[in-house]
């Protein structure tokens, strides 16, 4: 089996997020799919019942073949640093976690 190299974001927007706003994000984090070496993305809010997300309500998730398609390709594309840019000031807080399935 093929190992895949998941990247996840997880997300506390700020509390004053309108819903145009979080639509925006939403499509903005969408457009990351278009980076060579993005093999899927996904973008989610939090549906545990257990309440133990730390303020945590959405995880952007992507997954890559290897770490140079995370590394050379993904970050450092224009694409994904103005997807950076633009989101960021929405948010209180995000956490990074990366590892291999």
């Amino acid at each position: 089996m093929t190992k895949k190299l998941q990247h996840i974001v997880l997300i506390q927007f700020k509390e004053n997020l309108s819903e145009q706003q979080f639509k925006r994000i939403e499509e903005e984090a969408l457009t990351l799919k278009a980076i060579q070496g993005v093999n899927d993305l996904l973008f989610r809010a939090n549906v545990s019942p257990e309440k133990l997300n730390k303020d945590y309500s959405h995880c952007l998730t992507l997954w890559f073949a290897n770490e140079e398609d995370r590394d050379k390709v993904y970050l450092p594309h224009p694409v994904h640093q103005r997807f950076v840019k633009f989101f960021v000031p929405f948010t209180e807080k995000v956490l990074v976690f990366d590892y291999w399935e």
